[in-house]
């Protein structure tokens, strides 16, 4: 394995469409990218997306945890760096560094996926599969010297009553919908922003972020979004079909 990068860097240039207001990338945009990043250092260990399709596999994000210093300005290219760092069962970690354009660290993120059947979603197990070759990990650093943890997510009836409306309510339309026909992850993120820039807040000032993945969210699908506020932290909380948990993200702002 002495031909596998310790690393894989990928350059992004952000453009106007990727941005908001004072021309900065939406958050939503960078977990894209990174994301992006991700496969293509799956691909250069034998787990690209491409691959794992022809065999019935695909690579399912459960949890991601953000921490941005500074997010890239309209013009931009900044680097992504990103490695795989462990296993754990059928659990698959893989962290990340961001760059800016001069080279300063302003981002990290640590995120978990498995490996799932294509069609069932059921966890597959690399090593009792012969089409798959030894799983690799680059690099055993931790961005944040731990792994990305467990949210906290509550029933809807334990957010909001019968008769509490939802913040922002969601849809899963053409434009939300993803290669595989259901809302890409990273769009439960924007829903997030949105929920709480509707509830009043100044999203510019999230610093930190985690998300948990519970359900996925097919064409023609509604979430209704609550916003959760404990005085240290916010939380926004997404479900379908009444108390179908969708996904939780906790949120910092910067003082």
């Amino acid at each position: 394995m002495s031909d596998i990068a310790k690393y894989t860097d990928m350059d992004v240039c952000c453009k106007a469409t990727e941005c908001g207001i004072g021309d900065k990338l939406y958050c939503s945009s960078l977990i894209g990218d990174l994301q992006e990043a991700a496969e293509r250092s799956s691909n250069s260990i034998g787990y690209g997306t491409t691959y794992l399709k022809e065999i019935g596999i695909c690579w399912i994000i459960l949890k991601m945890k953000l921490h941005i210093e500074e997010l890239p300005s309209w013009h931009e290219t900044f680097r992504i760096r990103t490695w795989a760092n462990f296993i754990d069962k059928f659990y698959y970690g893989r962290d990340f560094e961001i760059y800016s354009s001069d080279d300063r660290l302003i981002g990290k993120a640590s995120s978990t996926w498995i490996l799932a059947d294509w069609n069932t979603h059921r966890p597959v197990i690399a090593n009792k599969r012969t089409d798959l070759p030894p799983a690799v990990i680059q690099d055993t650093r931790l961005a944040f010297g731990e792994p990305c943890q467990k949210l906290y997510f509550p029933a809807r009836n334990d957010v909001a009553d019968a008769a509490e409306k939802p913040v922002i309510i969601k849809y899963a339309d053409y434009n939300e919908l993803d290669r595989n026909r259901h809302v890409n992850n990273s769009r439960y993120t924007a829903w997030a922003y949105d929920a709480l820039f509707k509830n009043g807040y100044d999203v510019s000032k999230i610093e930190d972020l985690v998300i948990n993945y519970n359900s996925e969210v097919k064409a023609g699908e509604k979430v209704e979004l609550f916003v959760s506020d404990n005085g240290s932290k916010l939380s926004v909380f997404g479900y379908k079909n009444i108390d179908t948990k969708v996904f939780a993200v906790e949120l910092t702002l910067r003082k």
